[in-house]
């Protein structure tokens, strides 16, 4: 993932609906969300956690339910898996950030939906949710650029003030006034 990690990790513990893909707010941890599998998009109503901390790694806790689409003749949500897991935002030692989601599925229908999983629907599952961590890894680069910027003048404050409080302690007067310079 791309962008400063501390401005990515601000912008990760913020709220939600900033980094979510298109998301809307239905409730104080909740959103709708579409959700894109191929050329089929689909609402889940999603509940995000508040965040947490385990080592290098921040972690929400995520779950969605597939909602049904208005003027639907036949409930198509049962057709859509649940999801339950965390997604986490891992601060390599080197700057580098990685978005990930420990989730598991579950497949609709019963024995059927689990073995129309294992033929085909687990890849269309594995893309969903490829897509998904590709949109919040965009979202969230966009907001810690925001975040960035927000704390940049304050940063060019601190750095030049350290900056002026460096070069006055390598140019001390002597004891005729005059100053010299420390190496």
């Amino acid at each position: 993932m791309s962008g400063d990690p501390e401005a990515v990790a601000a912008a990760f513990s913020g709220d939600p609906v900033r980094w979510l893909p298109n998301a809307r707010r239905d409730g104080p941890d909740r959103f709708l969300l579409p959700m894109r599998a191929g050329t089929l998009t689909r609402t889940v109503s999603a509940r995000i956690g508040s965040p947490w901390r385990a080592g290098a790694t921040r972690w929400r806790t995520v779950s969605w339910d597939p909602n049904a689409e208005v003027g639907e003749a036949a409930p198509f949500e049962r057709l859509l898996p649940s999801l339950d897991g965390e997604l986490g935002l891992h601060l390599e030692s080197g700057g580098r950030v990685t978005l990930v989601l420990d989730a598991r599925y579950h497949p609709p229908g019963g024995r059927l939906g689990v073995a129309m999983d294992a033929m085909a629907l687990r890849r269309v599952a594995l893309t969903t949710v490829e897509r998904f961590l590709e949109d919040v890894a965009a979202r969230l680069a966009a907001e810690a650029l925001l975040i960035d910027d927000d704390a940049l003048p304050a940063r060019r404050r601190a750095r030049n003030g350290a900056a002026a409080a460096s070069d006055a302690e390598r140019h001390l007067p002597d004891e005729h006034g005059a100053s010299s310079a420390l190496p």
